[in-house]
């Protein structure tokens, strides 16, 4: 029984928000990628939290890896919430998810999204703090909310906005779609597989000293170090994980921003390689 907290983090934004979740209300924390290859995923918990990152919110925003842990998992009748963090607009994120849990004979019970800082664009320390600040009082609400077994609150667009942005959307998932099938160097695969094949464009530089911390803190084992240089073997979840935690900076790809280097100031990186190496 009690709460269950299955997190998939790649800067430590998303395993911040997790681990504090898990921390209020004394549930026991899971990496998603300890569990998601592991056949039907059961519980015995009477309450499962989802946290994680959004991924092209013009599109569905659910990470890859996310959508086969949810396709996975036994949902039977749990009360089931889940939390989306951003540094943008998190869109119908939270709906989409829903929508799939139901499709899988569960309920999405309650969804919220928490803004922090972007592995893509620069932030400022001040703004920075300022949502860590932000995140801080909206953890007292999903912990009484959650801890009450509340359900309806859902932080997704409505219908007006949804219809409003349309055209915009529609713009950005032509635009997103481009540009991974050019990437990918695999036109006739779908954009799943583009998202898996787009580490093709990753490189090192000569500070690479082959230590190794880009293959430990990848969540998904897509990164095999081969004669003191690490191998992308596509299937990443572009979490940047390996970009933004090297040592060095010695990881860049063709479309990362050279200025944005960012992993959250709570998390430090054994916490990310645990999230490889998990064991119940």
């Amino acid at each position: 029984m009690g709460t269950e907290i299955y997190y998939f983090s790649g800067t430590g934004n998303s395993l911040t928000v997790a681990r504090d979740i898990a921390n209020k209300i004394d549930g026991t924390l899971i990496p998603i990628a300890s569990v998601v290859d592991k056949g039907p995923i059961r519980t015995d918990a009477d309450a499962i939290g989802i946290v994680f990152p959004v991924h092209f919110s013009a599109i569905n925003g659910i990470p890859n890896l996310v959508q086969r842990f949810v396709e996975n998992m036994e949902m039977n009748s749990k009360y089931i919430f889940a939390v989306c963090t951003c540094g943008g607009f998190s869109a119908a994120t939270i709906e989409n998810l829903g929508k799939i849990i139901e499709s899988k004979g569960g309920k999405l019970s309650a969804g919220f999204t928490v803004q922090m800082p972007s592995n893509i664009d620069a932030v400022s320390a001040d703004e920075q703090q300022k949502l860590f600040d932000e995140w801080d009082n909206k953890l007292e609400f999903i912990h009484k909310y959650v801890k009450a077994r509340d359900e309806g609150e859902f932080e997704t667009m409505g219908l007006p906005l949804k219809i409003a942005l349309t055209p915009i959307f529609f713009y950005y998932k032509n635009k997103t779609f481009k540009f991974f099938k050019k990437i990918s160097e695999s036109p006739d695969s779908d954009f799943k597989q583009w998202v898996w094949l787009s580490d093709k464009r990753f490189f090192t530089d000569d500070n690479c000293e082959g230590c190794g911390t880009c293959s430990q803190v990848c969540p998904v084992h897509n990164i095999k170090i081969i004669e003191g240089r690490p191998e992308w073997q596509h299937h990443c979840e572009i979490c940047f994980a390996c970009l933004n935690w090297c040592p060095n900076g010695a990881i860049h790809g063709e479309w990362i921003s050279e200025e944005v280097r960012y992993h959250h100031p709570d998390i430090e990186v054994a916490d990310m390689m645990n999230q490889v190496s998990f064991k119940d």
